[in-house]
Order: structure tokens, then sequence, then C-alpha cells
């Protein structure tokens, strides 16, 4: 059965994995480093924080934090992987990354202690 996803603007998909392309896409438009300016997939990487920030359990940071300012693509580096992803630039000059596979799929954010 296929999963839709709707987001607190409006967007909607009848499956993940046609919000899944569209995310994708979007990341594989910008280079690392770019600031995303385009107002369209600002609103939408916006809607999709929302949707990441609900999964939290209750009284976690969320990842909206003092507000937005502005997305960027980066390269994020873990244990063992490397990738291209999202990251949120709020007022406050702080910035984080954030999974938009995780807030399509609606899989909850691992929390670290």
């Amino acid at each position: 059965m296929a999963k839709p996803v709707q987001l607190p603007n409006g967007r909607q998909w009848r499956t993940q994995t046609e919000a899944l392309r569209h995310f994708k896409e979007m990341l594989g438009r910008h280079g690392r480093g770019d600031r995303v300016s385009d107002a369209q997939d600002h609103a939408d990487l916006v809607a999709l924080l929302q949707r990441y920030d609900a999964l939290l359990p209750l009284g976690a940071e969320t990842k909206c934090g003092s507000g937005i300012s502005h997305f960027s693509k980066e390269l994020n580096v873990g244990e063992g992987w490397v990738s291209d992803g999202f990251h949120v630039h709020h007022v406050d000059g702080t910035s984080i990354d954030f999974s938009y596979i995780d807030a399509v799929t609606g899989k909850a954010p691992q929390t670290h202690g």
C-alpha cells in the first residue's frame, strides 16, 4: 500500500518514493555550500523540517531551533560514511544537518544522550 506524504505547506505526493525523488532532485540541483535560493524549494524544506521536528520526543531540541534563516547543501561526515545533505541555518547563526529521508519516511530521529 502506497504511503502518501503531506507537508504542512500543502505540498503532497502520492507515495514516499515520489517525495523522496523530489527532495533528492532538489539536493542534486545545488553544489556543496550553495544556499537554497528558490522560494518553493525553501518553503518545501521548511515544511519538511516541521514534519521532522514533529517526530522528535517531547522536550527534545528541534531542528527549527531559533528560527530558520536559510538552507544549504553541505557534506556530512560520520564514522565510516560521507554524504551530501541539507543543513538548516538559524537566525542566531547556528546550523545543523537533518535527514530529508527520515523526515519523508516518518522515521524517528536517533537522539544522542
